[in-house]
């Protein structure tokens, strides 16, 4: 009984004998009492028939009402002795007659399933004990062939409907068991075709939508392969070739130099490739760490933006600030929300052409602080702001510009760990705005966990 299916079945039977055993005893229990309760009238309306005969000396008619009603009937005199319906003596009937008390009117003898009736009357003077007695045997046992054969009738009728209803759950657990065992063999295609709004429907749809999300995981998982392994072999390519060049003797001192700062410049862009991808392994990490303090957001960005002033001016980019007169403090990981302010504002430098604008706004209302980023750059596509925040993506397939991809990848985690969220707008050929947008609930909330914390170092 390793399957559902006898499990199912084997439940059903168990459940249906326990039911049917007791539905059975209270049946005959019920029937027991109300047919013996309808044999006593029986008795005692007989009883009164035979003393009003006995009263009137018809005694002659006894013999012939008792062939007729099926009963038999006994007069015992005061001495004991039989006097009518033959001569046995009332030691010779069941014990419980004879010790029956007066005030009884009646029993029931389930060995034998006779009903016994008792009543004293009185005849020319004489006290006699008037017994009754109707053999119920037959009819208690047509009674419980018929309650076993309806039960038997339900029961198989019962059986087969269930056995039809299990089969209709069953087949499409099956059908699920058989799918998953296919996914799990690597056949992404594997589905579960079941309709309708019940468990199985909706745990076939959640089967469905599991299979579907690991299709697109797996196409991410060979595009991220084929991404980092041209991410890889680009630079290392461009290293070995060059490399080659150097062994030349014939080489000048200015295309010595030219091609060492080739691999020069594809030695940091591994290097920075490998870093970003070790970054985004922690910052996948069940539990990243983020150090959260108190720091004022407009000192940060202004010192972003001097950090970037020397790759602006060299495209005569100009860069606007629309700050509030007053520094806002917020608690959040000062490096990593860094790193977060160069990544966007450098990118707002780079896709944008020469003589453009780059404009950085604060605002804060009740609820939230947000920074936008705006640029008066080429813009980007609608597929390519579908796909802006997947690693390696990059519009710039040509990858004229310098990047590897994974830089927005490493904001959105970063935004995301601070409860905050990033959304771009973008147009082709007018430009981009990212906003980030923190929650002043969560920079509350970190704010006691810092009091906190310092009260404890204190203590």
């Amino acid at each position: 009984m390793k399957s559902l299916y006898g499990k199912l079945i084997a439940g059903f039977f168990i459940s249906i004998a326990i039911s049917f055993s007791f539905a059975g005893y209270l049946g005959l229990q019920s029937h027991s009492q109300s047919f013996r309760a309808l044999t006593e009238d029986d008795l005692l309306a007989m009883a009164e028939t035979v003393e009003s005969l006995l009263i009137s000396h018809h005694e002659d008619f006894l013999d012939e009402l008792a062939n007729v009603s099926g009963m038999t009937i006994i007069l015992v005199d005061d001495q004991g002795r039989v006097t009518l319906n033959g001569t046995q003596p009332l030691a010779s009937l069941p014990e419980e007659i004879q010790n029956a008390r007066i005030d009884d009117e009646g029993f029931f003898d389930s060995n034998t399933h006779q009903h016994f009736f008792r009543e004293k009357i009185q005849v020319d003077g004489h006290t006699y004990t008037l017994f009754i007695s109707r053999d119920t045997m037959q009819e208690q046992t047509v009674f419980e062939r018929s309650i076993m054969v309806a039960l038997a009738s339900i029961f198989i009728s019962g059986s087969i409907i269930f056995l039809i209803i299990a089969d209709v759950i069953v087949k499409p657990i099956k059908r699920l068991t058989k799918a998953t065992d296919e996914l799990s063999k690597g056949n992404y295609e594997a589905r579960v075709h079941y309709y309708g709004k019940d468990e199985i429907a909706s745990l076939s749809n959640s089967f469905n939508s599991m299979a579907d999300r690991l299709v697109r995981d797996e196409e991410t998982r060979q595009q991220f392969i084929s991404d980092i392994s041209h991410e890889f072999q680009t630079p290392l390519t461009s290293i070995q070739g060059f490399a080659k060049i150097l062994k030349q003797e014939n080489l000048s001192e200015e295309q010595r130099t030219k091609y060492t700062d080739i691999i020069l410049f594809q030695s940091q862009r591994l290097s920075a490739l490998s870093k970003n991808m070790l970054q985004l392994t922690v910052l996948d990490s069940e539990d990243p760490k983020l150090e959260i303090k108190k720091y004022p957001l407009l000192e940060q960005l202004n010192r972003v933006i001097s950090m970037q002033n020397n790759e602006a001016a060299s495209k005569d980019i100009e860069i606007v600030t629309d700050f509030p007169k007053k520094d806002i403090l917020i608690n959040a990981d000062e490096n990593r929300m860094e790193q977060v302010w160069i990544n966007l504002i450098n990118n707002a430098i780079k896709y944008t052409s020469e003589g453009g604008v780059v404009t950085i706004k604060v605002k804060k209302n009740l609820k939230e602080v947000s920074v936008a980023i705006e640029d008066t750059g080429i813009g980007m596509s609608k597929e390519a702001l579908q796909h802006i925040f997947d690693r390696f993506y990059r519009e710039d397939k040509s990858r004229s510009i310098a990047g590897n991809g994974l830089g927005l990848s490493i904001v959105k985690r970063i935004v995301e760990l601070h409860q905050a969220r990033i959304s771009v707008v973008s147009q082709v050929d007018v430009g981009s705005v990212f906003t980030v947008t923190m929650p002043l609930e969560f920079l509350k909330q970190n704010a006691k966990k810092n009091t906190i914390n310092d009260k404890n170092q204190a203590a």
